[in-house]
């Protein structure tokens, strides 16, 4: 899929920009937030392991009455994201963060209720500034319109406009230290 120059010369000023600047994360209020939404969602959450500029979301997954909790697995090459039960076998991907195994048993995409999504920014409208592999934008193309797609980012990487391709999927939810908001189009 091609994204026009512009765009991507936009999202690589973007990601230049946040990169640099790594601001203080406010875990203890995000989880606290995605608790109380989870509660009594239906189907499988699909979390991640994050990196240095991400909360860290792994006290989601010790807390009663939530879950089940499923990872996502990172290929190593231009392949989909592969989802894994929580509690499956890990590795260490090359890029310094958990994940299962490739032999791990997999979660069907239909049993998932929700996705927990990392990303460097997002808007207010639910454009999502990724790492710029496709990974994710990929695989949420696949799931069902149900499935809630929570953008998870500090307050401070709320930007004005992500810019977007025809290819990049918006979130149906921000969750940030103010808590969970849906996005209103």
């Amino acid at each position: 899929m091609t994204v026009p120059a512009d765009i991507d010369a936009a999202k690589n000023t973007l990601r230049a920009q946040l990169r640099d600047h790594r601001p203080s994360i406010g875990h203890d209020a995000i989880v606290a937030g995605l608790a109380g939404f989870l509660r009594g969602r239906p189907g499988w959450v699909v979390t991640f392991r994050a990196l240095g500029h991400e909360p860290d979301l792994a006290g989601l997954e010790r807390l009663d009455g939530l879950g089940p909790f499923a990872l996502t697995r990172t290929p190593d090459d231009d392949t989909m994201l592969t989802i894994h039960p929580a509690d499956a076998p890990s590795e260490r991907h090359r890029y310094g963060f958990d994940q299962p195994r490739v032999d791990a048993p997999t979660v069907p995409d239909d049993e998932i209720g929700t996705v927990l999504v990392p990303g460097l920014a997002f808007d207010r409208m639910g454009g999502r500034l990724g790492h710029g592999q496709g990974w994710y934008d990929r695989w949420l193309a696949g799931l069902g319109a149900d499935v809630a797609l929570v953008g998870i980012v500090t307050a401070s990487r709320v930007v004005d406009h992500v810019p977007t391709a025809g290819h990049d999927i918006a979130m149906t939810h921000l969750a940030t230290e103010a808590g969970v908001e849906r996005i209103e189009r």
